[in-house]
């Protein structure tokens, strides 16, 4: 379960194997398509819906998996929305935390948590790989 505001982020689960893709909904504001290509923006990784938490909504790739949903289904039908993903350990390397965080409408949901100032969020997207291109 996830924290509330006055509480600390909680230890890194280790079940959440350093492989592990964790998926990120990549709305239009946060990528750009320069010729034929994708470009996914630095806000994209901005902690999100709660930033004061410093908490990063991702989707769970082994649970994914487990599921047996395709990465198409994290775009949850909003088409103009593209799906990337970095590995566990690319957030681990940039001193973040990862939690096992399922709800009811996305049982594979996770938390990412740490600070992500601007040159953090840089490397998380000049990591990223994208998954599902925006339609």
């Amino acid at each position: 379960m996830s924290v509330g505001p006055s509480e600390d982020p909680p230890d890194d689960d280790p079940t959440v194997e350093d492989q592990t893709p964790l998926y990120r909904r990549v709305p239009p504001a946060h990528w750009k398509k320069v010729g034929n290509e994708y470009i996914v923006r630095d806000g994209a990784f901005k902690n999100f819906p709660n930033p004061e938490r410093k908490r990063m909504s991702v989707v769970l790739g082994d649970t994914l998996e487990q599921l047996d949903r395709d990465t198409e289904s994290v775009r949850n039908s909003q088409l103009d929305y593209g799906v990337i993903a970095i590995t566990a350990k690319v957030a681990r390397d940039e001193e973040q935390r990862i939690e096992r965080s399922p709800r009811d409408d996305e049982p594979a949901h996770g938390d990412v948590y740490g600070d992500k100032p601007t040159g953090r969020r840089k490397e998380f997207a000049s990591q990223a790989v994208w998954v599902v291109y925006p339609a």
